[in-house]
Formats: C-alpha cells, structure tokens, sequence
C-alpha cells in the first residue's frame, strides 16, 4: 500500500511540472514572432504572399489550438488577392492523438472572400494549391498499402462542428463568361464523425451577372454520417430557393423529405419526398414520393404523383403525372427497375385552341447499362376550336421508345392515326447535347389544308395592297436550322397542300450547318411526273437566305396544276415544264425580286385563257385603221394552239422571253416580253397571224384575212391583265398585204405575157 501511494503521488508530481511547464511555456511564448517565418514558407512552396494583420494565438493544453485574424493570400506572383478571412479557429484535443485519434473541435472560419478563376487556356486560380500529387503519385504501391495499413486508415477523424461565415465566394470563367458569387453565406453542422449524427443548416445569397440571376437559398437538415462508406441519411430535409433565375421570374423552389444514400450498396431511398416549383409568369409545378427504394438487392415504389399547371395570358397547361408502384430484380449481374405504368394526363388552352390528351406506357429502367424503354407507349390526344376546320381533330398513337444516356443515343417506332391519316414512323437520336437524327416517315395520305386557319374572306390571299406588302416584307426566320443535323425520308400517298394535288411523293431530306436539302423528289401529280431537288440555307452572320430549286414536269396537264398552285386559270394543255432557279433574301418579296435562272414549257392540244384571238380577227374586219383598243381578260374567251413552246431567262425577278411559239390550224403566234414575278406583273408583245384558213376556230369567217399579223400587248398585274390590240398597225399590214398581192400579180402577167410570145 505504502508503494502505491508512492507511485500515486511521484505521477501526481509529475502532472503539476508538466501542466506547470506547460503553463510556462503558453505564458511566455510569442506566436507573433513567427509571421515572417510563416509568410516566407508560404511564399516559397506557392508564390503566393501571406499576409497576418491580426494576431495569433496559441493554446497549448488540454487543447492544440490555434486562432488568427485579417489574413490575406495573393495570387500566385502577384499582390492581388485571392482569399481573405477576418477571422479563423481550430483546435485538436491532445489526449485522443495517443490513440491515433484526430478529434477536432469547432472549425471557425469568418469572413471569408474568395475567387476562383478559370482562364480561357482552362486553368484554374487554385491549381497550385489543389496540386499534382508529385511524389505521392511516385510512391510505390507497397509503401502507400504500408502507409494506409499503419497510418492514415488507422486515424479517425472527428470534427465536433464547422461554423463557417463567408461574405463573397465567386467564380469566373473567362472562356463562356460565366461570373456567379455565392454572398453572406452561413454555414453550421453539428458533429462531423463516423458514424455521427447531427444538424446542418445553410443560408446564401446567390447572384449572377451571366447567367443573370439572384436567389436566396436556405436548407436545414438532420443527418446521419457512414465515413467508411460515404453514406449519409438525412431526415427532415427542407430546402428553399427564392428569387429570378433565367426563365424563372419570381422563382420559389422547396424540397422536403428524407433522402439516404449509400454508394456502396448501391442504395438511394426517398419518403415523403416532396418537391415543388412556382414561378410569378404562371408556372406551378410538384412532383411527391411516397416511398421509392433502389439498391442492389431490388427497388419497390409505393408511386409517384405529379402536377404541372401553366397559367399566362392566352395559355393555359393542367398536366397530371402519376407513376404506378414498381419492383426491380437482377437480371445477367444488371439491376432492372420495372414500373408497371407511368400515365400522363393534360389539358391546355392557347387562346381560342383546346388541347386534351393522355399517355401510358410500362418502363423499364436497368440502371448498370444506363438504359430505358417503353415497350408499349399509348396515347390520345384532342384539339378542338374554332380556327380548327370541323372544329375539332384527334390523335390516336401507339409505338415505342428506348434510350441509352450512357452513350446518349435514343430510338423509337411510332404509330399515329390522324382522322382519315395513317403515320408510321422510325426515329433515332445520337448526341443529346447536339443531337444527329434519322428518320423514316410513311403516310398514307394527308390532306394539310384541312388543318390550315383559312383565310379571310376567301382562300386565296390578294395581290396587292397592304396586306400583299406586309406578308411579302415579313422576314423568313430561318434560325433554327443551324442547329440541325437531320437526315431521313418521308414517302406519302397522298398529299394536298394549299390545293395542289400529289400522289406518291418520296423525297430524301437532309439537313446540317444551317443548310437544308430536298433531294430525290418525285411524285405523280395531274397527270404527270415530278422530279427534283430543292435547298434552303440560313443566312450566316453577315449574308442572306439562300433558296434554289430544280424541278422538271413532265406529261402535266397545266390547267388544273396552275388552278389549283397559283389560283390562276390562263392556260390548258398538257405538255413538260423545266425549272431551273436560285435566290436570296430575308423576306419574300426580297426573294422574289432576286430570282434567278431559267425556265421553259412545252405543251400540246390547249388554249390560252382571257383573250379569243379568232374573235379580235373578225373585229379586225370592221377596225382596220382603227385606233388602238384596251379590254380586260375574260374568262369565257379563249384561243386554242396545237403546240405551244417558250423559254425563259431569269435575272433580279424578271423573267424574260423572245422565243414563244404557238400553232394552230389558222393562227400562228410568237411573241417577246417580260414577266416580273418580284412586282407579280408582266409586259409583253404578243403577234398573231392568220396562216390556214381550212379549218380551226372561226376559220371560215377570216378567209380574206390570210396572212394578216395583228399585234397584241399584255400588260398589269397578274390578277387584273389587260391587253391591247393595234388595229391600226393591222391595217397597216393589210393594206402592205393587198400591194404586195397586187404587185406579185403584175409580176405574175408580164411573165406569162413574155412566155406567150
């Protein structure tokens, strides 16, 4: 006994020197003395310069402890600073490091500003200080498992709480210009350890000069920690972001609910999990879990439901989402996740324009290949109102999808029924970013007029008038072709569009950097054949739109084709017509003025429509010497041909022509003029002449009129055409006609006199 207390009081003593020694040495030592020091290593292991305004404290029993304040850090070779604090704790229990344990107690930071940078080389501020690894990434395998099993995996770290308080953390890149500052940042947790549990509670401001936004955020939470494993729990979660963000005006963003997540079981579990979205231009959107569980073992999901409503001025969304319970199972080694359906159910109102619609379909998710499908996709889908001819139309699809995110492609195989209209299409995706797509398209037969607003007063648009001048003057957007990258085919049995008629229409289309390509076009249409190629190209930076079109007709009856495309009803026949085109410009009238090219016809057994030239040949018997007489076209009067031919060159919208031909039995007509499609007016001499008088139209009655030419002159716009017959310049050919006549007949006797002699 009397050696035990012996003991007892030698390590009595022994603690009264040490803590005394101790005591001593905090009292007299004079941390401040070692700033030059400290700035010196800082500055020759970064560059960077450290500066210690405030003083430093030292605490040496029962804790390692040490405090600062103002200190500053530079850039690297520079007095430019790069982070700042007004103030900094930490301390280490001493006792738990001879156990190999690292408990630390409150980590104190205030004041805090910082800038992390990124420069158009990629280069960030802070890579100095990250660091490379240097001799570490050396290190043979050998020593770092020696290290691990008898070092660093043998510490246990522990944190009693981190109290941190920043004024401004900000972030710039230099190369897309993005500048973010996260400001008056408040940032607790309870105890940080293995196995620990705690609260965390964080407040910010955040604000944006590109993207341009500025959101406050709050979150609050208990938590459960697994080190080891990297796992947490966290119960009670409540998060808030409010403010304007891109796209979002009067944002106010919550999150609620318990969250857990376990990377080595592969485990991520939600309950009560709601999430909710609302915006100030109308948008309110919430998405709640019941109770969803992945893991390596399987998934299960009580369901999902969601909502989505837009409310703004002329539009209107009520979309409904539910998602029925599912499992999953392990399939060859992957984990399969299978929800029996997932349906979605909306509604919506764009102004006068009621949209009604459902979809359904079973999904199976397998989350080690990164993959999804839906194998049976189904849905309706409505419009109804008064812009809608029949005042209403429905959809019918079914099909299916599927999608690899791992390698961002997606695919899909889709059935549509559209009113008397059958659709089968292909669809497949690479790249999500900047997605290349393929397509396949077949429809049986489409009738698009029937789904066009009409016109005012009537289908077809005027000619002229303000009306005519402000659609023509509308710019042609053509924007979202630069970023498309399409290639595919569309074949349709049937087609009408703006009342042109085509059957068995193929065409490929494709489409990349900002240039679009109609090729291998063909359809049968009134008739005849169509076969060609059309382009668009989006006007670049500093250059217009640009339009070109080769297209050749063949075996067409024009009549009908010019009825029903341009609603004009001057010409019939049947016969080949060759377009050859090219133009640019941002506004159709621009177009139309800047057309180029060539143009030619060949038509058999028709009739030109408005004038009746038979007709004018008969006036011309009571009118020779007469003076020149106007009329407007009619639509009653006609002049027939056997053949009729011409060509055109086109330059800046003009249309000229110098060789049109037309036959008939009586008549002959040829002609040279011009057509000025930018200004839809034309100006053109027309010359007939009476040839044959053995039959034809009104044959008969111009026997004593062979060989007469009367002049005809087309001018106006398309819509109202006037022509003008020079009856005088006619008389004039008949009266050259009668002495030509008279002297050939002279010639004729004295010849035959000289052979009587």
């Amino acid at each position: 006994m009397k050696a035990l207390k012996i003991i007892a009081a030698t390590i009595g003593i022994l603690i009264v020197v040490v803590v005394a020694g101790v005591a001593i040495i905090a009292a007299n030592f004079d941390p401040d003395k070692y700033k030059p020091e400290i700035a010196a290593l800082v500055k020759e292991k970064t560059g960077r310069t450290l500066t210690i305004d405030g003083p430093l404290g030292l605490s040496v029993f029962p804790k390692l402890g040490v405090s600062a304040g103002k200190v500053q850090l530079s850039e690297v070779g520079s007095t430019k600073t790069f982070a700042s604090l007004t103030e900094a704790r930490v301390s280490l229990a001493l006792l738990p490091l001879l156990s190999r344990q690292v408990v630390v107690d409150r980590i104190v930071l205030t004041g805090l500003n910082a800038e992390i940078v990124r420069g158009k080389d990629g280069r960030m501020n802070v890579d100095d200080l990250a660091g490379d690894g240097g001799e570490d990434k050396a290190r043979p395998a050998a020593k770092d498992a020696a290290a691990d099993k008898g070092g660093a995996a043998g510490v246990k770290l522990e944190v009693d709480g981190v109290d941190i308080r920043a004024d401004s953390l900000g972030w710039r890149d230099e190369a897309d210009g993005t500048q973010l500052k996260i400001l008056g940042m408040q940032l607790k947790t309870g105890r940080i350890a293995d196995g620990a549990q705690g609260k965390l509670e964080f407040v910010a401001r955040i604000e944006g000069v590109k993207p341009k936004l500025a959101l406050a955020v709050t979150v609050s939470t208990a938590y459960r920690l697994d080190l080891a494993a990297k796992a947490v729990a966290l119960t009670g979660l409540s998060a808030k972001v409010e403010g304007d963000a891109p796209g979002a005006a009067g944002l106010l963003a919550t999150v609620k609910g318990d969250i857990e997540s376990d990377p080595g079981k592969g485990l991520m579990r939600v309950a009560g999990l709601d999430l909710a979205v609302r915006t100030k231009d109308g948008i309110d959107a919430s998405l709640g879990f019941t109770k969803l569980s992945i893991s390596n073992e399987g998934a299960e999901s009580s369901g999902a439901k969601g909502l989505i409503k837009i409310t703004r001025p002329g539009l209107s969304v009520d979309a409904k989402l539910a998602l029925a319970a599912g499992r999953s199972e392990s399939r060859a080694g992957a984990h399969v996740l299978s929800l029996a359906r997932f349906d979605v159910d909306f509604s919506g109102k764009q102004g006068e324009l009621s949209l009604q619609g459902k979809l359904a379909t079973p999904v199976t998710v397998n989350l080690d290949a990164k993959t999804a499908q839906l194998a049976k996709l189904t849905g309706e889908l409505s419009a109804s109102g008064p812009s809608i001819p029949n005042k209403s139309l429905h959809v019918t699809l079914d099909g299916q999808f599927a999608t690899d995110w791992g390698k961002q492609t997606a695919s899909a195989i889709l059935h549509a029924k559209l009113d008397e209209s059958t659709l089968q299409s292909k669809l497949s995706v690479a790249g999500f970013s900047s997605p290349a797509i393929n397509f396949d398209v077949a429809v049986d037969r489409l009738n698009v007029d029937r789904y066009m607003s009409p016109k005012p007063g009537g289908t077809a648009a005027p000619a002229s008038g303000s009306g005519a001048t402000k659609s023509a003057d509308a710019p042609i957007d053509l924007s979202a072709l630069k970023g498309l990258n399409l290639n595919g085919q569309v074949r349709i049995g049937q087609l009408e569009a703006s009342k042109l008629k085509v059957e068995k229409l193929q065409a490929g289309v494709r489409a990349n950097g900002g240039r679009l390509e109609v090729n291998s076009l063909s359809a049968s249409l009134y008739g005849g054949t169509l076969a060609g190629t059309a382009s668009v190209t989006a006007a670049a930076a500093a250059g217009p739109n640009q339009f070109a079109s080769k297209q050749q007709l063949t075996g067409v009856n024009i009549g009908p084709l010019l009825r029903d495309l341009a609603d004009k009803d001057m010409l019939e026949g049947k016969g080949n017509v060759a377009l050859d085109v090219q133009a640019t410009g941002a506004t159709v009238g621009a177009i139309k003025r800047a057309l180029a090219g060539t143009a030619s016809f060949n038509l058999k057994d028709g009739a030109i429509k408005g004038i009746n030239l038979a007709e004018s040949f008969r006036k011309a018997k009571a009118l020779l010497g007469a003076k020149t007489q106007e009329q407007g076209a009619s639509k009653s009067d006609k002049t027939d041909f056997a053949e009729l031919s011409g060509s055109f060159v086109i330059r800046a919208g003009v249309a000229h022509n110098e060789d049109l031909s037309a036959k008939s039995p009586f008549i002959r007509l040829g002609g040279a003029g011009d057509i000025d499609v930018g200004a839809s007016q034309m100006d053109y001499l027309a010359k007939a002449s009476i040839v044959n008088t053995a039959g034809g139209q009104g044959a008969k009655e111009l026997g004593d009129l062979k060989g007469l030419t009367i002049p005809v002159r087309l001018t106006g716009p398309f819509d109202a055409l006037k022509y003008k017959i020079d009856f005088g310049a006619a008389a004039t050919e008949a009266v050259k006609q009668q002495v030509q006549e008279k002297v050939k007949d002279q010639v004729q006797d004295r010849l035959k006199g000289l052979f009587k002699r």
